[in-house]
């Protein structure tokens, strides 16, 4: 597991700019991660920023530090000691980082050992650059140049004897690699030539410590004194500003202005426009003046690394006044501009103070002493410009325009005063903790809950344009007409504009509430509670105003957030449900966030060139709407990774994964990297197979499941900075939840065919136990047919035979009888065989049209009746079961033909079909009424020929008319295997 660790920066930095335009932030080993001797800064284009630190190769999203060590990278383990520090990315998005036992090159969360080379044991790489064609040039402390390759290594360049522990290097414009070595002086590599430069050494320039190409084809060198610009050979020397600690130059940075970043050993950060230098250094909060690295981010923010700490200058798109500008105070409190220009400050700490503002400075004078007991509580502008002021003791006082003193209060005894407001015609309404007070023409009469206040707790009050005035009360607001005493309740949505902080109007007849509950519509249309649900960097607002671009402004404890009065207005309406175009800008300090009773108001206003100022917990910030429009301040989003996955707290490697089914506990850690304000990001995931919707996580960087179902799953996670856009950039992880060994489709499959087996086996035993039944069964019936109806059946024949000798018989009546005698044998003969079928069923004795075309001669002869066969199709076999059934069938039809039909003819076909054989008994007799053929009287041919087809799973039909002959269908299937049911039901 990375050690990852807090990123907040030091506390108490404030608000103070730096050098006008920078906000400075600091962290330092207090923080949790030893930032002493921060060195080598490197962003990567994954927006990583990337340092070396006493932890170790370290790696900042801009809210935590990671530290690259063994436990999180195979190739730095048993390497407790390893020097690593960051030194370039080449145009592959490798990674180099410089250690003692050579380089190596990191990509894609891996570390691998690249180009290993003994020597770096005592001899480290002080600077590497890539050169115009992508190659990647590295310089050592002993003055050894090397080429390195991401597959060959490094490859080294002769010619080169810059041994310096400070040497630096750079690509020029014209890709020239130009190395400066202190004593050793400045050397140019041209393609595969190394030179000596002399021209500084011919000035008196000795011992360059750092050198940077600009891309205005400038080359500038850094001494101990001096930065000295060389530009198509012409040569330009600026000495540093003296200070009392050493300057001499060690590091260089190029702003994205053109500006020169110079770091120094002991004197603090210079900027350099080419006229002048700036100077920042510990007296403005930078952690130490001794400047390691500089390094311009993508964002424009300026980090700098000291021996005590990483540092950084955040650009700020307003001008910010605070106590070191000239305001009397650190905490402005209310705010308010009055007729003449000037700018009144009513400080919660006491007292009331009127000055100026200028680019540079700030000059305030003192127009009330400070009062804790009775400070102003309340400012408002009069209508001839003067300046009314409320105060907590309950008095009201008007500072006139011209006048540098002040009168008596107008009025007094009041309770503590939360707000003033003054009509167009005079009248003074004055908001109090107890209740609204009207002062007219001398007379002061109170309004109260009679007169439809909502409560007497007083927050806000406003005029808007069409002249309705507005009171916002601790459980509501209430409007009026200012020429008469009577309000009636508003509207408004659950949870909404409770403790109004301010009330303004945004567009004409559109009144917004602004409260720590969020942005309440109030009027010109639907009740709509705004909040950061709707993309608000937060709910609490204490400040609003209206810009002369559309824009609205609002000021909450982070900062200041701009947002597109449009989209207010088609999120209030529903006709979007996300702010999109919300900005916020960070402060380090935003608006305090006091009792909206007791702390002083109004926190902002916007002056007549359009500025908009506000009153923060530091400072007073300016902001021009125009020059913020045009200052690239919608940063873009943040970039999103997914940092490291643990199953039950063991690392996975990046990419697609397989999680065990027994896997607990799935945790994902992802990270938005944002530079600027990465404390801010907001994330929301989901994870596709599990969540039906985006889940909002806040600020929270990780996320965890338990006992996922077996399929797969992508995980997607996406952030948004200080806007309201969700970037559509994801971050994604796919994987695969494998299912238990009992749900696996080779186990199914082979538990299925187990079960067919066991089934098959249960099936043939039961098959067997039939057959045994039945043959056993067979076998009696046998018996019973043989020693009961052939032996009587013999016993006939025997005496028929006797008779037949012992009597004298004509010659016509011995015929008959020696038919009697044959027909007799013949029964016999098919009794015997009906015996051996009923003990050997498989056997068949002959061919079933065979034996019906001899069926139909015995039971046709000597009727006069004529018979023939056809025969349709390729002849199949019959089961026994079914050749035997089927024939009886067909005996018992010829049968009936004979005894009853009266038929001069009778056709038997034969049809074999694909899927069975349809016989077909058609005679040409004299019919009948078949209702009365089905009917038993007696003989039971018809249903005993039906029962037979059934147990053999055939089907009968019978179709005959009177005078029109009679036909017996019969359908049967042939011979299947062993699945198919019992002995009976073969087929």
């Amino acid at each position: 597991m990375s050690l990852t660790l807090s990123s907040s920066p030091v506390a108490g930095q404030g608000l103070t700019p730096v050098l006008g335009k920078y906000q400075l932030d600091v962290w330092r080993a207090q923080d949790g991660v030893r930032l002493a001797f921060t060195s080598n800064l490197v962003q990567t284009s994954d927006g990583y920023l990337w340092l070396s630190s006493q932890a170790g190769l370290t790696r900042f999203d801009g809210a935590r530090f990671t530290v690259i060590d063994g436990a999180n990278t195979p190739a730095l383990r048993g390497r407790p000691r390893l020097q690593t520090y960051p030194l370039l990315e080449d145009a592959e998005h490798v990674l180099w980082v410089g250690t003692d036992i050579g380089l190596m090159a990191y990509r894609g969360g891996m570390l691998p050992s690249r180009a290993t080379d003994p020597s770096f044991a005592t001899d480290l790489v002080n600077a590497a650059v890539m050169d115009s064609s992508g190659r990647v040039w590295a310089i050592t402390r002993l003055g050894r140049l090397f080429h390195v390759d991401l597959d060959n290594g490094l490859r080294a360049v002769p010619g080169v004897a810059a041994r310096s522990l400070g040497s630096s290097m750079t690509v020029d414009a014209v890709g020239d690699i130009w190395i400066a070595a202190g004593r050793q002086g400045v050397h140019r590599l041209r393609g595969d030539s190394m030179s000596a430069v002399t021209f500084l050494s011919d000035l008196g320039i000795d011992e360059v410590t750092r050198i940077v190409a600009t891309r205005d084809s400038s080359v500038w060198f850094g001494t101990a004194t001096e930065v000295v610009q060389w530009r198509q050979g012409h040569i330009r020397r600026f000495p540093l500003p003296r200070q009392p600690a050493m300057g001499a130059v060690s590091c260089f940075a190029v702003g994205a202005d053109g500006s020169l970043w110079v770091g120094t050993e002991g004197a603090g950060l210079y900027r350099f426009d080419g006229r002048s230098f700036e100077h920042v250094s510990r007296e403005e909060g930078l952690s130490d003046d001794r400047v390691i690295d500089i390094m311009i981010d993508h964002d424009h923010n300026v980090w700098v690394a000291t021996r005590d700490g990483l540092n950084r200058l955040r650009p700020i798109p307003f001008s910010i006044i605070t106590a070191r500008s000239g305001l009397p105070t650190e905490l402005p409190g209310g705010i308010l501009l009055d007729g003449t220009g000037r700018t009144w400050l009513a400080p919660p700490t006491g007292g009331l103070f009127r000055g100026t503002v200028d680019a540079n400075a700030a000059r305030f004078a003192q127009a009330e002493s400070v009062r804790r007991s009775d400070r102003v509580t309340a400012l408002a502008r009069a209508r001839d410009g003067s300046v009314w002021a409320g105060h907590l003791g309950g008095s009201v006082t008007r500072f006139e325009r011209d006048r540098t003193n002040v009168g008596p209060p107008i009025m007094a005894g009041l309770p503590p005063v939360t707000d003033i407001l003054e009509d167009p015609d005079g009248t003074l309404w004055i908001g109090t903790w107890h209740g609204l007070y009207r002062w007219r023409n001398g007379q002061v009469r109170p309004v109260t809950v009679s007169d439809g206040l909502l409560d007497d707790a007083i927050h806000r009050i406003v005029r808007d344009v069409a002249g309705t005035l507005w009171v916002a009360t601790q459980s509501g607001i209430v409007r009026g007409k200012v020429d008469e005493v009577g309000f009636s309740e508003v509207a408004i949505p659950a949870n909404g504009a409770r403790r109004t902080v301010v009330l303004f109007e945004a567009p004409v007849g559109t009144l917004w509430a602004g409260s720590a509950d969020g942005l309440t519509r109030v009027s010109g249309g639907r009740p709509a509670l705004l909040t950061t649900a709707h993309g608000l960097p937060e709910n609490w607002i204490g400040a609003a105003e209206l810009d002369s671009v559309g824009n609205v402004w609002l000021g909450q404890l982070g900062g200041l957030t701009r947002i597109r009065l449009s989209e207010l207005v088609a999120a209030a309406d529903g006709r979007t449900t996300t702010l999109g175009s919300a900005i916020s800008y960070p402060l380090r300090e935003g608006l305090a966030g006091g009792d909206p009773t007791a702390w002083p108001h109004p926190a902002s206003f916007k002056d007549a060139a359009g500025t908009i100022w506000f009153a923060t917990g530091h400072g007073i910030v300016r902001v021009d709407p125009m020059r913020v429009a045009g200052d690239g301040q919608t940063r873009g989003l943040p970039l999103m990774h997914i940092e490291q996955i643990l199953v039950d707290g063991s690392t996975v490697p990046s990419g697609a994964f397989t999680l065990d089914p027994a896997a607990r506990r799935l945790e994902l850690r992802y990270t938005g990297v944002d530079l600027s304000n990465g404390p801010g990001v907001l994330f929301r995931f989901r994870l596709d197979g599990y969540d039906t919707t985006w889940v909002d996580a806040g600020a929270q960087r990780v996320a965890s499941y338990t006992r996922l179902a077996a399929g797969n799953y992508r995980f997607r996670v996406t952030g948004r900075a200080s806007n309201g856009g969700w970037s559509t950039a994801e971050a994604v992880a796919d994987f695969e939840v494998l299912a238990p060994l009992y749900r696996r489709p080779w186990f199914l499959v082979a538990a299925g065919v187990a079960l067919a087996i066991a089934l098959f086996g249960a099936h043939r035993s039961v098959l067997y136990t039939r057959s045994v039944a039945i043959r056993e069964e067979r076998s009696r019936m046998a018996r019973e047919i043989h020693d009961s109806l052939l032996q009587g059946f013999s016993g006939i024949a025997l005496q028929l035979q006797a008779a037949s000798t012992r009597l004298a018989l004509s010659g016509a009546q011995q015929p008959l009888l020696d038919r009697i005698l044959s027909l007799i044998d013949q029964t016999l003969a098919q009794a015997r065989d009906s015996v051996f079928d009923i003990r050997h069923p498989s056997v068949v004795q002959e061919d079933f049209v065979k034996a019906c075309n001899g069926a139909a001669e015995r039971i046709l002869a000597n009727s006069g009746t004529e018979f023939r066969v056809v025969l349709r199709g390729r002849t199949r076999r019959l089961s026994p079961v079914t050749h035997a059934e089927s024939l009886r069938i067909v005996e018992e039809a010829l049968t009936n033909v004979r005894k009853h039909a009266a038929a001069s003819e009778v056709v038997m076909e034969f049809d074999y079909q694909w899927r069975g054989l349809h016989v077909t008994i058609r005679d040409n007799g004299i019919g009948g009424d078949l209702g009365a053929l089905q009917q038993p009287s007696g003989h039971w041919g018809v249903l005993g020929m039906r029962e037979r087809a059934s147990r053999m799973g055939g089907q009968l039909s019978l179709r005959s008319r009177p005078e029109a002959g009679t036909a017996v269908s019969l359908q049967v299937r042939y011979a299947r295997g062993p699945l198919t049911g019992s002995e009976a039901r073969r087929i």
